[in-house]
Order: C-alpha cells, then sequence, then structure tokens
C-alpha cells in the first residue's frame, strides 16, 4: 500500500468514528490527512514551476577522446527546500563521465547519478567531464529527477528537458607528410589543369556583372564609385585533387567477417588527409563508396576552407548505417572525366581490381596514387604514366 492510500485509510477511519462519536475534532483530523495528499500532488504538479535545470558545456564539436567540461546547474525557485535531490541520465556506453556520484554500465548505456541539496530560493552547480571514445554525436534531451517528497517514501519523480549535443570527429590517423605534387607549367608544356582564382590575393576590382558571387563585392570601391564593383583575384594552378575512400560492408557473410574497425581506420585516415589539405590550403572533393539517396556512390563537392573542412568532418563523423556500393564503380565514372585529374584512391584491400582501375586511370592521363589502410604503417602507392610503373613509399 503506497502512503497516498495509507493516508486515505487513515482519514476515513477517523471520519467514521467521527460520525459516530459526534466529535468535531476528529473531524478535523480525518479532513487533515485528505488534504495532505491533495497537498502532495499540487506539489508534484507545480514543481516543473519552481525548479529548472541548466545545462552548458565549453565545446560543441571535438575530436574523439577529448574531455568536454559540463556545468550542470539546478535552481529552485520555491519557498520549500529540496534535499537528497538526485538528477539521472543515461548517455552511449563509449562515453565516459568524471565528477559524478554514481556512473555504471546498464544495457549498454552509461548511467550517471548527481546529488544536490537545495535550500529553498537558491541554486547549485556540479562540474562533469564527458570523454567521448568513437566518433559520432551525442544526444541529451531529458534528464529525471527524484525527489523527497512532501510527506511518506515514495520519491517524486519529474523530467527536466535540455537540449544538448556533442559532435565527435574521427581521430585523424597518424601519417607522414604527404608531398602534393604541383601542376605549374613546365617549361613549355602547359599545365592542363583548369586555372582558379585563388581568394587570399587580390589583384583588382571590375565592374559587376550578372552571375558574380554577392561575398566578391567589393564595398568601399562600390561606396567611391557609385556603382557595383566585383574584386578580382589572382590566378592558381594547384590541383584540385579528388579523394577516394573505399568503405566495406559491416558484415560480409561470403567471408563471415565483421568491418567495422576496418572501416574506421579508413574514416580516421580520410579525417588526416582532410586536415592535411586544409593545412596546406588545397581544394579537394570526396567520393564514398556508400550510396546517397539514390545515388550510386556519397559525393561531396570540391572546397578548401574552414567550411568546408568542417562539413567533410560532420559527414565522415555521422556517418553510420550505410550502404556500400563496389570501388570498381566510382573508379568507372572517373575514368571519363574531362582534363587531367589528381586521384587519391584511400582503400583497405589493395588487390588486382583496384590495381587495374589505377593503371586505366593513369592511362587516360590521371595523377593516381593509393593509400593501403589495411597495414601498419601505411604504405602508398604512386602510379607513373611512364610504363606505368609503381613505387611504394612507406608513410610512417
Amino acid at each position: 500500500m503506497i502512503t497516498k492510500q495509507t493516508f486515505h485509510v487513515i482519514g476515513f477511519v477517523l471520519l467514521l468514528f467521527a460520525v459516530f462519536s459526534g466529535h468535531w475534532f476528529f473531524f478535523l483530523f480525518g479532513g487533515f490527512f485528505f488534504f495532505l495528499p491533495a497537498a502532495q500532488d499540487w506539489w508534484v504538479k507545480s514543481m516543473s514551476k519552481w525548479v529548472s535545470l541548466e545545462w552548458s558545456s565549453d565545446q560543441t564539436r571535438v575530436l574523439s577522446g577529448t574531455p568536454v567540461h559540463i556545468t550542470v546547474r539546478l535552481h529552485n525557485r520555491s519557498w520549500l527546500p529540496l534535499p537528497a535531490t538526485w538528477l539521472r541520465f543515461t548517455l552511449p556506453e563509449h562515453v565516459s563521465v568524471e565528477g559524478a556520484d554514481e556512473v555504471r554500465i546498464l544495457n549498454h548505456r552509461t548511467s550517471v547519478r548527481l546529488r544536490f541539496d537545495l535550500p529553498m530560493r537558491q541554486s547549485a552547480t556540479r562540474t562533469l567531464i564527458l570523454i567521448s571514445n568513437k566518433r559520432g554525436t551525442v544526444w541529451l534531451t531529458d534528464v529525471q529527477s527524484e525527489t523527497l517528497p512532501l510527506l511518506g517514501e515514495e520519491p517524486t519523480v519529474m523530467t527536466l528537458s535540455i537540449s544538448f549535443s556533442l559532435l565527435v570527429y574521427p581521430l585523424p590517423l597518424a601519417l607522414s607528410p604527404v608531398v602534393l605534387a604541383e601542376t605549374e607549367p613546365d617549361g613549355n608544356r602547359i599545365s592542363r589543369q583548369r586555372q582558379q582564382d585563388d581568394v587570399t590575393f587580390q589583384r583588382g576590382v571590375r565592374s559587376y556583372m550578372p552571375g558574380d558571387r554577392f561575398k566578391h563585392i567589393h564595398w568601399k570601391a562600390t561606396a567611391k564609385t557609385g556603382s557595383l564593383e566585383t574584386r578580382l583575384f589572382e590566378y592558381t594552378a594547384h590541383p584540385n585533387w579528388r579523394i577516394v575512400g573505399h568503405i566495406l560492408p559491416s558484415y560480409e557473410p561470403m567471408m563471415q567477417k565483421y568491418n567495422d574497425t576496418t572501416n574506421e581506420r579508413t574514416i580516421s585516415c580520410l579525417a588526416a588527409l582532410a586536415g592535411l589539405f586544409r593545412r596546406k590550403s588545397v581544394g579537394y572533393e570526396m567520393y564514398l563508396t556508400v550510396k546517397q539517396r539514390g545515388r550510386e556512390h556519397f559525393h561531396l563537392p570540391t572546397g578548401s576552407g574552414k567550411a568546408h573542412h568542417l562539413h567533410v568532418m560532420t559527414q565522415l563523423a555521422q556517418m553510420h548505417h550505410f550502404v556500400t556500393t563496389p570501388l570498381t564503380t566510382v573508379l568507372r565514372r572517373l575514368e571519363v572525366a574531362h582534363g587531367k585529374e589528381a586521384i587519391l584512391i584511400v582503400t583497405p584491400r589493395m588487390d588486382q581490381s583496384v590495381q587495374a582501375s589505377a593503371d586505366r586511370l593513369v592511362q587516360r592521363g590521371h595523377q593516381v596514387a593509393v593509400l593501403d589502410v589495411s597495414s601498419d604503417p601505411v604504405i602508398i602507392q604512386r602510379f607513373e604514366h611512364a610504363r606505368l610503373k609503381k613505387r611504394s613509399v612507406m608513410m610512417g
């Protein structure tokens, strides 16, 4: 029997005795036992108005294994104290928590409990450290609160809503510096790479033409001349690389093999290459052997800035539950590309089909390099056009 039912039984007995005895004291005493559960119900319904939770973090985008400091503030705006108030929430199993009163693993989830002792009309603060050891997104939308009731033994349970998300990027694989080939003119031979505007160096302005980007308008020159002026930039001959990532199926029934660890290593290598290209300010586009909204492969457009780098890292962090496509299918599409391209293939399986596809790309005038991530250290193979010779370089 719960406390509310016990109070009702006591109140009923007292009222029944008051009816037969006629004493007004028993009427008041019996009514008091009916009043207490009603007051408890009113307090439970009104707690959301008086108790609130504030959750803040110092970072929202981190690499795997980076500590994130969380500040938890519980506010009590009522005139009643809240002793022994517990906050409980769960996180993925790969997230470790420091600074909590209780941390347990239940049903492949990390269960965390915090204790607060709140005086009336005051707040309390706790600090936690979250460390996610796996890429992905950590979500938290609500926290369960358990508070001592006004009477009885059953705790008062309330759900406090919060909004917290932590994007965990894949940890880049340790690679030696990769020498990116230049495509500047060599002697009388002109580079076949299409020239592009380098927004780092400005060489002048011209009148605005329909189709110019809004962010390239020179507003100071526009104010002086009274008409829209567009910035002109120096030309560059650095190539836009094409990175092809080979993602294996999560499980291959013919081989009875799980490839989750192998795919994580491939994604870490792609993250390392994205960081390298970002530091060298080299543009690139990325192809992945996973299907994307009806397409046979996943394609990220060309870019080289900070926004492009964050977009690539976000896509790599959120890649889960994918359907793969053969690597040769993606490479076949690159064979018909116009002009001379620099192609970098990242694969955990350097088999005959990959070598044959690389040879065909070289025959069509492309620069091809293959990163074999199946071994440690990673091996890079550069395919040359002359006599189709390969040379292997160890990357430690």
